[in-house]
């Protein structure tokens, strides 16, 4: 029994601890906002977005295949970046959105620069965006895996 117990610590005392996931851009909500598909989010929220719109209605911050929160209402500013910036133009009014390593460590923005590059190259291969996010966590936690090839 003794020995069991001295085997499974040796065994979890060698094993790689788990990866952090990737963190991902965010905007903080200033004030209560409602987005373009209807939902009211209130101050204080974070909410992960990836890229940014300039069009006729101002400037958003959209989330991958979801929705898209005004930066600015009439009663004044609503969301706020809070660890990323604007990066190029997608096209369309579209700005990537690329991690600030002023707010974030500049190994956290490395890695989500790469699990983003990683998660855009498997979506323009036609997967889906959860099996992309997956992948690309995968493939950021060990890149030398079979999993990461």
């Amino acid at each position: 029994m003794l020995l069991s117990a001295v085997l499974i610590l040796s065994v979890g005392m060698t094993m790689p601890a788990a990866a952090k996931p990737v963190r991902e851009c965010q905007i903080r909500i200033l004030r209560p906002v409602t987005d373009d598909m209807g939902h009211r989010w209130s101050a204080g929220r974070l909410l992960p977005v990836t890229i940014m719109r300039r069009d006729a209605n101002g400037t958003s911050f959209c989330a991958h295949g979801g929705s898209c929160v005004p930066r600015m209402t009439r009663d004044g500013q609503a969301a706020q970046l809070v660890n990323c910036k604007p990066g190029e133009a997608l096209g369309n009014g579209d700005f990537r959105l690329d991690p600030n390593p002023v707010v974030m460590s500049r190994a956290d923005a490395g890695k989500m620069r790469t699990w983003s590059a990683v998660e855009n190259k498997l979506s323009t291969l036609g997967f889906s965006n959860a099996a992309s996010g997956t992948w690309a966590n995968d493939y950021d936690a060990n890149p030398a895996s079979a999993h990461g090839h």
